[in-house]
Formats: C-alpha cells, sequence, structure tokens
C-alpha cells in the first residue's frame, strides 16, 4: 500500500483510513469532530491499550476493577497528572529525536511517522487502540541474537512496525535492564498488534535525559490470552454491569468507600468466614513483624559497628537518618494562630474493628 503523507516536519502523518485491514479507524485525533466528541464522552465504549494490562492483572496502578469502576462513571475518571502531562508533551520531540539516535547507535536509517486515528478492533470492536506512531526502516534490524546458535531476530527491512513511547525517571531504570520490559507496556503493545496486525512494535522510552528502545516481537498466544480476558471482562462485567472481584491493591478499597455514604445502621450479615479470615491474617501480620525485627536484631549483633556486612549473595548496610518533628499538641496551645494558618485540613479515613459478638 502506498503511504499517504501530510505535514511539513520531519515527521510526517499518515492520512491512510485502511491502513490496517483489522482496524477500523473512529476518529481523527486532530480534529473535535461529532464522532471524537460522541467517542469520548462515552465512558465505557471501549477497553484500550493502557486499560488491557490493569484487566489482565498486570499494573501496579490499577485492576479490572478500578477499570470497571472508571467505566461505568462510578468514580472520577483519571485526568492525568504532572508526569502524564510530560509525557504528552515529550512525545512528538521523542518521535523526532529517536531518528537521529537510532541511526547514530545503529547505523540504520529510522523513518518514524504519526499516525492520528483512534482505531477499533472489526470483529471485537470494543477493543480500541491508539498508537504513538509508525516505523520503517531502510535495512534489516536485528534486535537479539544468540551468538553459540547463530540464531537472529530481526525486523525486515520496509516493514511497518508500531512505536509506543513512554518517559520516565532515572529511578525506574531498574524495570528495563536487560532485557526487561514492564509487564503492563508489554500487554500495551501486544493488544495494539492484535488489532493492527503488526509483527512488531518498538518501545521507545526515555529516563532522565537518555533515549533507548526496545523491541516487542508479535506473540499469537499473548495476543489470543489478552483477548480472551477483554472479551470476557466487557461481556460479564460491563454489560451486566456486576463488578470483579477486588485483588488486594489500595486504589480499590479508596474506590470502594468513594461509592459508600456510611449512613446506615442496619447490620448486614457477612458470609463466608471473611471476618474470620481477617483477624487471621491480622494476627499472621503482627507475628511475622515480630519475626522480621527479631531478625534485624540478630543482623545488627552480628554487624556489631560496623556499616556494612554480607553474606555472600546479599549487602547490608546501615546509617542514621535524622527527621525533625513538631509537637503538634503544643503549637497549638502556645500558637493557636500560627498552627490554623499551617493546618493542611482534616483528613477522614475509615478504621474498622472487628471484635466478638456478644
Amino acid at each position: 500500500m502506498e503511504l499517504i503523507l501530510s505535514g511539513e516536519s520531519k515527521v510526517k502523518f499518515i492520512e491512510n483510513r485502511d491502513l490496517f485491514k483489522n482496524a477500523k479507524v473512529i476518529f481523527d485525533a486532530r480534529e473535535d469532530s461529532e464522532e471524537r466528541t460522541k467517542w469520548l464522552s462515552i465512558r465505557c465504549n471501549s477497553i484500550g491499550g493502557s486499560e488491557i494490562g490493569a484487566i489482565a492483572g498486570f499494573s501496579n496502578y490499577g485492576t479490572a476493577l478500578t477499570v470497571f469502576n472508571e467505566k461505568l462513571g462510578l468514580v472520577e475518571k483519571f485526568k492525568g497528572n504532572i508526569h502524564t502531562q510530560f509525557g504528552t508533551r515529550m512525545e512528538p520531540l521523542i518521535r523526532e529525536w529517536v531518528q537521529d539516535d537510532f541511526k547514530k547507535e545503529t547505523d540504520i536509517e529510522l523513518k518514524t511517522y504519526e499516525y492520528p486515528f483512534t482505531m477499533a478492533d472489526k470483529e471485537l470492536d470494543f477493543l480500541s487502540a491508539n498508537i504513538d506512531g509508525i516505523g520503517i526502516l531502510e535495512s534489516d534490524y536485528v534486535y537479539w541474537e544468540n551468538r553459540d546458535t547463530g540464531e537472529i531476530k530481526f525486523i525486515p527491512k520496509g516493514e511497518m512496525f508500531g512505536l509506543e513511547i513512554k518517559t520516565g525517571s532515572e529511578f525506574l531504570k531498574k524495570m528495563w535492564q536487560g532485557e526487561e520490559i514492564p509487564d503492563t507496556y508489554y500487554t500495551q503493545v501486544q493488544h495494539y498488534m492484535g488489532i493492527t496486525g503488526l509483527n512488531y512494535f518498538l518501545i521507545i522510552y526515555m529516563l532522565g535525559k537518555e533515549i533507548k528502545w526496545k523491541v516487542v516481537p508479535r506473540n499469537e498466544e499473548d495476543i489470543k490470552a489478552l483477548r480472551e480476558i477483554g472479551k470476557d471482562f466487557w461481556n460479564n462485567h460491563i454489560l451486566t454491569k456486576i463488578p470483579p472481584a477486588p485483588s488486594g491493591i489500595k486504589k480499590e478499597t479508596d474506590e470502594i468507600l468513594e461509592q459508600q455514604a456510611l449512613s446506615d445502621e442496619e447490620e448486614i450479615n457477612i458470609n463466608n468466614d471473611l471476618l474470620s479470615r481477617y483477624n487471621f491474617l491480622v494476627d499472621k501480620i503482627k507475628t511475622l513483624e515480630k519475626e522480621k525485627e527479631q531478625v534485624k536484631q540478630e543482623i545488627f549483633l552480628r554487624m556489631e559497628n560496623s556499616k556494612k556486612a554480607t553474606d555472600g549473595y546479599f549487602k547490608v548496610s546501615r546509617y542514621v537518618v535524622a527527621r525533625e518533628t513538631i509537637d503538634n499538641k503544643l503549637l497549638k496551645e502556645k500558637y493557636p494562630q500560627t498552627y490554623e494558618a499551617v493546618l493542611k485540613g482534616t483528613t477522614e479515613y475509615v478504621n474498622m474493628k472487628i471484635s466478638k459478638c456478644k
């Protein structure tokens, strides 16, 4: 297919709406069209790439329940933060910069393009994709090689592949060490490959000031599994409005309480030994905390006056941490006006206490 290009900058727009045979274009993200307004106004219109990882249990920030709550409008929709805003602003720059960095690193010409359309899967129209771009190489790019067997993996010259751009702090480098790719990003690009039919995605990530990239090849088994997970979530939870089971992250607790008024005095009967199980876990945690403290004490005794120690597998270091604190009670009594001026406000939380029935 001949590409229809537009734009005057180094990174052109691909205008072909029929670029992917298994996907249909919903709207052009550059235009405030009626289709775009309608799509964005409906919370539960589709499952996107950033949500499939949470639904599948691979995200540290969301779960199937939190996605469900947002889709059905049960909680306030995430509007972004300083980190997501930074990523959005950097995306077009990184899409351009990576061309020079890739050439310098590999001596291969990389052309990047922006594909400005939001798409939906033709078969499962509740699966959507909004990719960060498309790349094409002038030569074969070997991204993996086994020198013992001679086996190589490469992106062929001239084949289109997807781009996914990520930004983050230098403190996140551990997540990308070696061949590591965060699970939520891996599932995101497999989701996109399932919709577009692409065989590769180049995840471009900027941690601090350094731009790097990793290739994710298409995995049919993972794509099939993710599509089944998405289908199950859509048919058995979104359409039926039956929430999925919680997984245990704090965000779920916050969202459950956000939907409850705590105004009913009626006593609810709870089955399945949940209260007994909770009490058992509380006691177990106390026991484990005591055991952990005892092991720490043994380590300190073995270290004597030393700051560092090792057992051959792990290293330990210790140091003094000083922290200044304020006597809030004294401040409130002696300087009430100052106390009121610096008071951040009242924080409310729900406390749960379990006791034996009389």
